[in-house]
């Protein structure tokens, strides 16, 4: 399945090669500060950065995140490990 175009009327962010800002989707973390010692990864629906105080669920297999918004979607549902 392919990450849609748009989640609850939001774009998510494009399959170009390009990544989003590293900043958490839901707390605005700046996971690219030295300083911060929180672990991240990118959303398999969405596209954002979350950090492991705002994510839904990993994937054990592959270590793939979904944020807490999109851990219903089909995308995540492997996302079954909760930090």
């Amino acid at each position: 399945m392919k990450r849609p175009e748009r989640v609850n009327g939001l774009k998510t962010w494009p399959e170009d090669g390009t990544l989003p800002p590293d900043v958490c989707r839901r707390c605005d973390t700046d996971l690219a500060d030295p300083r911060n010692q929180l672990a991240s990864a990118i959303c398999v629906v969405c596209g954002y950065w979350v950090c492991e105080l705002c994510d839904g669920g990993t994937d054990p297999a592959t270590g793939d995140a979904v944020c807490e918004d999109h851990k219903g979607h089909p995308l995540a549902a492997h996302c079954t490990q909760y930090a």
